[in-house]
C-alpha cells in the first residue's frame, strides 16, 4: 500500500495537470503554426491578386487609348470624305451627278465606318486575350506556389 494516499493522489493530479498543459501548449502551438500558414497563403493571393488587377488596368488603359485614337481617326476620315463631298457638290452642274455624288459618298462613309468598326474589334478581340492570359498566368502562379 502506498505510504501517504493523499500524497499519491495530489502527486497524480498534478502529472495529469502537467500532463494537460503541455498537450494544451503543443496544441495551442500547432493552431499558431495553421493560422501563421494560412495567413501567408491569404497574403499571397492578394498580392497575386494585385498583380493581376495591375496588369488588367495597364492593359485596359493601353486599349483605351488605341480606341480613343483609332476614333479619332474615325471622325478626321469622315470629315475629310464630307469636306470632299461638300467641295464636289458645290462644283455639282446636273441632279444625275447630284445623286451619283451622294452615292459615292455614302458609300465612302459606310466603308469607312466598317474597316474601322473591323480594326476595332480587332483591337478588342487582342485586348481580351491579353487580359485573359495575364489572369490565367497569375493564377498558375499562385496555384503553383500554394
Amino acid at each position: 500500500m502506498a505510504k501517504n494516499p493523499t500524497r499519491f493522489a495530489e502527486r497524480t493530479t498534478e502529472e495529469a495537470m502537467q500532463g494537460t498543459m503541455q498537450g494544451t501548449i503543443y496544441g495551442m502551438n500547432w493552431m499558431r503554426e495553421i493560422a501563421e500558414q494560412n495567413l501567408d497563403q491569404t497574403r499571397m493571393l492578394f498580392q497575386n491578386l494585385l498583380t493581376i488587377t495591375r496588369k488588367t488596368v495597364d492593359d485596359i488603359e493601353h486599349q483605351s487609348s488605341e480606341f480613343r485614337q483609332r476614333s479619332l481617326l474615325v471622325a478626321e476620315e469622315m470629315l475629310s470624305n464630307s469636306f470632299d463631298f461638300m467641295h464636289k457638290l458645290v462644283r455639282a452642274r446636273d441632279p444625275q451627278e447630284l445623286a451619283q455624288l451622294h452615292t459615292e459618298f455614302a458609300s465612302r462613309q459606310a466603308q469607312t465606318i466598317v474597316d474601322q468598326g473591323k480594326e476595332l474589334m480587332h483591337k478588342a478581340n487582342e485586348m481580351t486575350k491579353a487580359t485573359t492570359g495575364v489572369a490565367a498566368e497569375a493564377s498558375r502562379g499562385q496555384f503553383e506556389a500554394a
